[in-house]
């Protein structure tokens, strides 16, 4: 049978073996994601505080284990102070932060403080009492402890713990940092407590009933959260459920606008130069149309809480017009056959535009997410929706930029350069 002699039948399972193991590495980025050097900063102010001369400085000494440690998830950050650690995580330098004020171990320490205090004092007014210590000796030292501030009373406060979680920064990374933080809140409890009961036994003073709370729970976790996302934002993931509509319309477009100049008929190079200009303004009015048009829908039909929406729609339609150059450009040189690229391209990046950079395999940190144009523009996007960033001509605006400056030049120097073709669908532009 003649089937059988056919290439295409036997081309077939090798060719479904390579397409199923370009997917699986294009997917493998989301197998096991895993946060590595996820920044979180942390700010110091504590000045410490002082029980029976010995010196105590909580904040201190949790800075520079967090700072020293070899852990692959968290990555340490050292600020000077809040309002810088503010900017940080404008900038998603940060995805976390961690404070402490100045009278931390101070307000941690009270209730231990007060504990002893208070037990030495009456130990010494029964002493005194009982005649073990002449009222002399009890004068004097009572002198000694009013010059060194131990008489006075110790107010009993719980300190506090200030946490930040940037949320619009990206929903797993601040999860996981909240976690963190979250739990560093519940370690300084335990082992503050666990420290104000060794100091407790070693001064050989017992902790009545209603000093239990405080000795127990000594620190108050005030989680703060920064760049909220809204309940009808997505989750926090539009940036990447508004990446595959905007780039396969980009595609779609494109194709249109490539065989209507190729089905025009125009064989002399003025009127190839007329159909091509006209292809670019109507490409223009394609990407404005579907930018305004997307972003709109979006809003009205479906509900989602744009922050700005006429700033959402522009970047979208800028975005769409530089794809539109970038696709169109390519195919003007190389035809049908680019497209398959381009879908490639896409499935390549859905996992760069998901995860935040530290959550990507080391090969995609350092190698992919720099040069790859759909990651710059989910990040902006997701400035744009949750970081209340303005639109502006950065790195991805110029980005676009080129692209459509490269689809310009390229149909119009092909309309000039390349010869007609005498099939309808092969006329160059």
């Amino acid at each position: 049978m003649n089937i059988f002699k056919s290439k295409l039948l036997w081309i077939a399972p090798i060719a479904i073996l390579i397409i199923l193991a370009i997917f699986s590495i294009a997917f493998y980025p989301a197998y096991n994601p895993k946060p590595k050097e996820l920044p979180i900063a942390i700010v110091n102010h504590d000045e410490g505080t002082s029980i029976q001369n010995k010196d105590i400085n909580i904040g201190k000494n949790l800075e520079d284990k967090l700072l020293d440690s070899d852990s692959d998830t968290v990555k340490w950050v050292k600020v000077d102070n809040e309002k810088d650690v503010r900017k940080g995580l404008d900038e998603r330098k940060y995805y976390g932060a961690a404070i402490f004020e100045k009278d931390f171990s101070k307000h941690a320490m009270s209730q231990t403080q007060k504990v002893v205090m208070d037990s030495k004092k009456q130990e010494m007014q029964d002493k005194v009492k009982s005649g073990e210590i002449p009222p002399e000796q009890a004068k004097q030292m009572q002198s000694q402890m009013a010059k060194s501030g131990a008489s006075q009373d110790i107010i009993v406060k719980r300190a506090e713990f200030k946490t930040i979680t940037n949320k619009g920064a990206n929903m797993q990374a601040s999860q996981i940092s909240s976690n963190v933080l979250k739990g560093i809140g519940d370690n300084l409890n335990k082992q503050i407590t666990q420290q104000s009961l060794d100091t407790l036994e070693k001064q050989d003073v017992k902790v009545s009933a209603n000093e239990i709370e405080g000795l127990t729970n000594p620190v108050k976790v005030a989680d703060k959260q920064v760049h909220k996302v809204k309940d009808h934002q997505g989750n926090g993931n539009a940036s990447f459920l508004m990446f595959m509509p905007v780039w396969i319309s980009s595609i779609v477009a494109s194709i249109l606008l490539f065989f209507a100049f190729r089905t025009s008929d125009n064989i002399k190079i003025s009127h190839r130069l007329i159909a091509s200009l006209g292809q670019l303004g109507v490409g223009v009015l394609t990407a404005f149309i579907g930018g305004f048009g997307y972003v709109y829908f979006m809003s009205a039909v479906q509900g989602f809480d744009f922050p700005d929406i006429n700033k959402i729609a522009v970047f979208v339609s800028i975005a769409l017009l530089g794809f539109i150059g970038l696709i169109l450009g390519v195919m003007t040189w190389l035809g049908m056959k680019s497209i398959p690229i381009f879908f490639i391209a896409m499935f390549f990046s859905m996992q760069l535009v998901m995860f935040p950079k530290q959550m990507l395999p080391k090969f995609y940190q350092d190698y992919i997410v720099s040069w790859n144009p759909f990651t710059h523009y989910g990040e902006y996007l997701r400035e744009l929706l949750y970081m209340n960033q303005p639109l502006e001509m950065n790195a991805t605006m110029w980005m676009f930029v080129g692209f459509i400056i490269f689809g310009i030049v390229s149909s119009i120097s092909a309309a000039m350069i390349r010869k007609h073709s005498g099939k309808r669908t092969e006329i160059p532009s």
